[in-house]
């Protein structure tokens, strides 16, 4: 993927080189630029680009694209308003408005926004979507859930799976129903405690998960069958997407399904990673944390969810027994664990999501980006720290610092955006406070 950026960054360089004023080659350069995150190159070429063309609406679309992959989000709103200022149809501009207004926390701007766009167009996707999400960032979770339907429509992503869909209102007793997850493993582990909602319906639920989900949902949830995504589908009679049980269940089930851990890590797990780990009571009666600072370096958000170890330094001077819950250690951080030979690095072992659960069963407290592990962690009913960046997913809402999802989350959040050090800081304050009142 890297490699065909680059190559499409050369073509263009390339046409500029013989003609300077292609617009439509700057305009380009200036999105695969942004792609690439070299934001000041882009602003540079799409900057050339309007100048050439100042009336050109999508030309000040695309320069609200870029200064808001480079983080100037006045400058995005600025860019997209002059866009709707010269095309007042421009539904996708008005849709991305709604998008930076919302991350900026202005939501009465952001409904407003969507519904400009849903007046030109009702039916637009990505307009439904965001003002879903929106909805369900701020609580509002009845049009939130009917609404979130619409992300199916909107090209971003698909399941393939055909047969009837089951809409919650027709009787299931007696059917094969197929659930099949969707998006992330994330989302597949915060949305899996919906399943069980659906016991005494009479239906026969066929579960169809990622491969390294199947053998932790298989011992944790009390259902028929459970199979991995990658094997051949078995007859089914209904099917429907996983995230979208909270929508058809709504009205049975208006509240998130909470439970202290809808999902069991195997004792034998437990058992063999307490053996490789220091005696859970040290002569100081030492806190096991686990440790979770950076993701998955393909995912679309990682520049703004994921940390360097260095930047929990402050964290890691506590007298703890730290646990690495990483199963890829960034050449970055290899510095800072050398520093550190307090750390164990248990996450390079992990095979599966049981062994991941195994090893956080022996932990008193998981410290955690946005990623899988802090749901898998919330879920089996241990203490979780989340860090979240600014703005943070809807799912973590506005402000909280407890979750409706995981009775046992806290949630740290930015204050200003890509500035760890406050959550960082009372990550270490929380953690000496919590070590405090263990030796008690």
């Amino acid at each position: 993927m890297m490699r065909d950026l680059k190559q499409d960054i050369a073509a263009c360089e390339a046409q500029l080189a013989l003609r300077p004023d292609d617009i439509a080659a700057l305009n380009q350069l200036a999105m695969l630029k942004s792609a690439a995150g070299e934001h000041a190159q882009a602003l540079l070429h799409i900057t050339a680009a309007r100048a050439l063309a100042p009336n050109h609406p999508l030309l000040h679309y695309n320069l609200g694209q870029v200064h808001g992959s480079a983080g100037n989000y006045p400058d995005e709103i600025k860019a997209y308003q002059h866009a709707l200022a010269l095309k007042p149809d421009f539904v996708e501009a008005y849709v991305n408005l709604g998008v930076a207004l919302r991350d900026m926390q202005q939501f009465d701007e952001a409904f407003e926004a969507f519904k400009h766009a849903l007046r030109i167009n009702p039916d637009h996707a990505g307009a439904r979507t965001n003002h879903a999400q929106t909805n369900l960032m701020l609580g509002h979770f009845e049009h939130g859930w009917r609404e979130y339907e619409w992300r199916w429509q909107d090209g971003q992503q698909q399941h393939g799976i055909t047969g009837t869909r089951w809409n919650g209102r027709t009787s299931i007793k007696g059917k094969r129903l197929l659930i099949h997850a969707e998006q992330g493993l994330g989302d597949t582990l915060q949305f899996a405690r919906y399943v069980d909602v659906l016991k005494g319906l009479g239906a026969t639920i066929i579960l169809r998960v990622q491969t390294p989900l199947v053998s932790l949902l298989t011992h944790s949830l009390d259902i028929a069958c459970i199979i991995d995504a990658s094997a051949p589908l078995p007859a089914f009679d209904l099917h429907i997407p996983l995230l979208s049980l909270p929508h058809v269940l709504f009205n049975k089930h208006p509240s998130i399904p909470q439970a202290h851990h809808y999902l069991i890590a195997q004792p034998e797990k437990v058992a063999a990673w307490s053996k490789k780990l220091p005696p859970h009571k040290l002569p100081q009666q030492k806190l096991k944390v686990g440790l979770c600072w950076s993701g998955s370096t393909h995912h679309l958000n990682d520049q703004h969810r994921s940390l360097q170890l260095a930047q929990l330094n402050s964290v890691l001077a506590l007298d703890c027994t730290f646990v690495s819950l990483q199963k890829e250690i960034r050449s970055i951080d290899q510095a800072t664990l050398a520093a550190h030979p307090n750390i164990i690095l248990a996450g390079e072992e992990f095979e599966s999501f049981e062994e991941t659960a195994g090893l956080l069963c022996n932990l008193d407290v998981v410290i955690s980006v946005d990623i899988a592990v802090a749901h898998l962690s919330g879920a089996l009913g241990i203490p979780t720290w989340i860090m979240l960046p600014e703005p943070a997913d809807w799912r973590w809402q506005r402000e909280r610092t407890d979750s409706p999802w995981y009775p046992h989350v806290k949630l740290f959040r930015q204050t200003t955006r890509g500035e760890w050090n406050t959550v960082v800081q009372a990550l270490a304050s929380e953690l000496l406070e919590h070590q405090s009142l263990t030796t008690l």
